[in-house]
């Protein structure tokens, strides 16, 4: 008996001490979060407020299930992550508004992602790029095999920037409505994405970044090969006039079906040129051609390798 007593005070205390570490806030209309340390077993007190409705007898569920509470405004428990899609209707059930209730970890060092993947490359969640200046960007990520079903319902960005989320949920794109290409940026994008699984929510927030530190040009097209000479032209989709937009060209000669990310069986080394020709001179009848480009005046990212096989018939005598 005494055991049973000691367990229920130390559950009331525990509940009571975990009050400090609740906050309610709106993340967008309809959308309340309960903010709660998950380490500590939490029970919030959250307000809903139906509307205008106070001289209306007005009833609540969550789901399905009818509440006991009545009236405009009414107060609801969220036991821990038990959030919930709570609706008011008036006497004879019509709808009137809703409240979706939504409980997210409370942020520090040690709390645990259970959305999204870490890039081992760029050590963020989300990764942005841009193919030109016209200031629109896309944004992709990769879900863990436990929050497939994970679904993006707010997205936070600074600037004149509006994203919209890709049909698939692995991505969003998003344009600048005041870029200007000619023009350098004075602030950052600050850029994050709330993802919901039920009653859970996380958000993603990526390191600020200008549109120059994540421009990357689309894969070069090689319009013309004669012999072991090259030609090929700006990406369609770079940014115009390509003076003003200048690349940097990388070209390497790697051994015939060898990548061209390979460090062992390379013919000639990597060489940045600014002209849209080059020449292998060399008596190799069977190699690879890779060539890929950069924005020649930023420290941005590298396209992908462009990728082309050359076979020389032997010359007859």
């Amino acid at each position: 008996m005494n055991m049973l007593l000691l367990n229920i005070l130390y559950l009331i205390l525990h509940v009571a001490s975990s009050s400090q570490h609740e906050t309610i806030v709106t993340l967008m209309p309809n959308v309340l979060v309960v903010k709660v340390d998950q380490k500590v077993f939490t029970v919030t007190q959250v307000p809903l407020r139906c509307g205008d409705y106070q001289d209306t007898e007005v009833i609540w569920r969550n789901g399905k299930e009818r509440l006991e509470n009545k009236g405009n405004q009414i107060n609801v428990e969220v036991v821990e992550r038990m959030g919930g899609n709570y609706s008011c209707h008036n006497a004879a059930g019509d709808y009137l508004n809703h409240t979706l209730v939504l409980v997210q970890d409370i942020p520090s060092p040690d709390r645990t992602r259970r959305v999204l993947e870490k890039s081992h490359d760029t050590d963020e969640y989300i990764r942005c790029l841009a193919k030109n200046y016209s200031g629109i960007f896309h944004c992709s990520w990769k879900k863990t095999e436990y929050r497939m079903s994970a679904a993006v319902v707010f997205v936070q960005v600074g600037r004149t920037i509006s994203c919209s989320v890709d049909r698939d949920g692995e991505g969003l794109t998003c344009q600048d409505q005041n870029s200007c290409p000619f023009a350098e940026e004075l602030s950052r994008i600050n850029l994050t994405v709330y993802f919901r699984t039920n009653y859970l929510l996380e958000d993603y927030t990526i390191t600020p970044f200008y549109i120059r530190e994540i421009v990357k040009p689309d894969k070069i097209h090689i319009t013309k090969v004669e012999g072991n000479t090259f030609q090929w032209a700006y990406p369609a989709t770079w940014s115009r006039p390509c003076p003003y937009f200048p690349l940097t060209f990388r070209v390497k000669v790697v051994q015939y079906e060898a990548s061209c990310d390979t460090k062992e069986k390379v013919f000639i080394s990597e060489t940045n040129i600014n002209a849209t020709e080059f020449t292998v001179r060399s008596s190799y009848k069977r190699y690879c051609f890779c060539l890929r480009a950069k924005d020649d005046l930023v420290d941005s990212q590298w396209s992908q390798w462009t990728r082309h096989e050359v076979k020389n018939k032997p010359k007859k005598h």
